[in-house]
């Protein structure tokens, strides 16, 4: 368990993802879009935005391994770019799930932290994914050993956030902004007058990427 004075006591749970504590929805034995929630909430946040989402994916809302307040998180905030292992353990934990499927895992959507696992998986295996939706998330701010392939490889990355957000100082979002640029190819949806939350418009537009990613691969 670690503590910290503005976010309180992460407690890892299990070194694996809850097989129990899993939320499926979008259309049956389609490949898969995997959502993540962010600090202090759970498997059934994300979830609720799948009835406004294209019915071309399954989508598959999991829980974060530690428990944090009466929710869940992916790993202890603040973030210390000199403790990687604090986002692995949860990078480590959904790659053997992944690994576990039946069906292509093919996208992530992962609002805040899991957000910032979304990414992870990407720095870990630019391969791991097709395509990941960052809402309101950030990467590990610290270099990782795969960075260099994932800049090579580019794949599509829609980045949604608010001018509001108090996680993010302008220093903050343009830092956000250069890594995605960097080895992504990225999308950006601002909404200025957003805080740390998903909007109406927002939300069309991870609806549009998503739909172009799944006629991408019909084109294949």
């Amino acid at each position: 368990m670690t503590t910290s004075p503005q976010y309180g006591p992460v407690e890892l749970i299990s070194p694996h993802l809850d097989p129990s504590a899993v939320v499926r929805g979008g259309a049956q034995d389609a490949p898969i879009v995997l959502l993540m929630h962010g600090l202090g909430s759970d498997e059934r946040d994300l979830a609720s935005l799948v009835p406004f989402l294209p019915p071309v994916f399954e989508y598959v809302s999991v829980r974060g391994i530690f428990r944090y307040v009466q929710g869940f998180a992916w790993f202890d905030m603040p973030v210390a770019p000199d403790r990687p292992e604090a986002i692995e353990a949860s990078s480590a934990a959904v790659e053997e799930w992944i690994a576990a499927q039946d069906r292509p895992v093919v996208g992530a959507i992962g609002f805040s932290q899991g957000g910032a696992v979304a990414l992870q998986l990407l720095r870990r295996d630019p391969h791991a994914l097709r395509f990941v939706v960052n809402l309101s998330g950030f990467p590990f701010p610290a270099a990782m050993q795969g960075d260099t392939a994932l800049a090579e490889v580019r794949p599509p990355a829609l980045w949604g956030h608010g001018g509001m957000d108090p996680l993010y100082d302008p220093e903050r979002e343009q830092a956000v902004r250069e890594f995605m640029s960097a080895h992504t190819a990225l999308e950006e949806e601002r909404r200025p007058q957003l805080g740390h939350a998903v909007d109406e418009i927002e939300l069309r537009a991870v609806a549009a990427f998503l739909q172009r990613r799944a006629a991408d691969a019909d084109g294949r």
